[in-house]
């Protein structure tokens, strides 16, 4: 059996995935996906004494489970309760936040139910970003400039002698008000006009950059994209701030042989199966890391560079399932 983690929504990637998998696998194999939402939707039992899992009237045995693939589970405004029980705003959101602790309990518990199966990556494999550049330092990455500070006066002080910009400390994430919806994008960081204290903010310095890298990595392999953001004054600072009207121009790249080194050394360390990674090529020929997402979205890097990363993935998991049934 093959079971895969996913959501039901705006996760193209894992339908495709899905599909080539059916395409390729030679026998009986069963193929189970189980959503985020399915856990409120649909039927799910748990016997912790007799070691029993259920989903949708399907028996997932510990034992012939050989490959997990975690892809997703569910967005952040995922449990939303209607109608809100409390008048206060904070007792509502406090509750939204303990029902997700509630299912990552769950999810956390079945990675130790299904110890037996290769996972590929984890529910509880998310890395913390700042680690993550000082471990990309350790393997020889150069890194953009980082700073954390709460103080107005600090961030001007920088800004003053460099080019900064600002983005998350973790991962950016998309607010809805009524029938609008906003982004979080990498920004350029002017003076504030003002002192005293703000949330802690994530500073860096500015890479004059030739172009971006969208890299995707799986089976000691990296597929790599040079996305030529720069030169269109919407997507200079971010690419994800897209101008659909003309779109930037993306094409394969070939890593150089010792940023491929470093890479495989933080992947490992880091203990990825898969992962997307960000880099900047400077207009000095420097690369500079950014970031690695486990479960980032690869179907904007196969689709241009006609890499084919779905079936891939697939063929992946069925090699994992192989070797992991051979071996029980």
């Amino acid at each position: 059996m093959i079971v895969i983690f996913s959501k039901n929504y705006g996760e193209n990637t894992t339908d495709d995935v899905l599909n080539w998998l059916h395409h390729h696998k030679k026998g009986n194999e069963a193929i189970v996906r189980i959503n985020g939402d399915d856990l409120l939707n649909k039927d799910f039992y748990i016997d912790i004494s007799n070691s029993e899992f259920n989903f949708n009237n399907q028996k997932i045995d510990n034992q012939i489970v050989h490959t997990i693939w975690f892809r997703r589970t569910f967005d952040e405004d995922f449990v939303r309760i209607e109608p809100k029980i409390f008048d206060e705003f904070y007792n509502n959101k406090t509750l939204e936040n303990h029902l997700l602790s509630e299912l990552g309990t769950i999810y956390r518990f079945l990675e130790s139910f299904l110890d037996h199966s290769v996972w590929i990556n984890k529910y509880s494999d998310s890395l913390n970003k700042l680690k993550t550049l000082q471990l990309a330092e350790k393997h020889g990455l150069k890194i953009p400039g980082t700073y954390i500070t709460n103080r107005i006066e600090t961030i001007n002080q920088l800004a003053a002698d460099k080019n900064l910009i600002t983005k998350p400390i973790s991962d950016a994430v998309m607010l809805f008000d009524n029938d609008s919806h906003y982004m979080m994008y990498t920004s350029e960081v002017n003076e504030i006009k003002k002192e005293g204290y703000i949330f802690p903010t994530k500073l860096q310095s500015k890479i004059d950059k030739k172009f971006e890298l969208r890299i995707f990595y799986i089976d000691d392999v990296f597929y790599s994209m040079a996305i030529f953001s720069q030169n269109d004054h919407k997507t200079k600072v971010d690419f994800r701030n897209y101008n659909f009207k003309k779109r930037n121009r993306n094409v394969p790249y070939q890593l150089p042989v010792h940023i491929e080194s470093s890479l495989k050394e933080l992947v490992k360390e880091l203990n990825l199966k898969t992962c997307s990674i960000d880099m900047i090529v400077s207009k000095d020929d420097e690369y500079y890391f950014l970031e690695i997402n486990p479960v980032g979205q690869f179907g904007m890097v196969s689709k241009p560079c006609n890499y084919y990363l779905e079936e891939q993935m697939a063929l992946y998991i069925l090699k994992n399932y192989e070797e992991n049934r051979t071996e029980i």
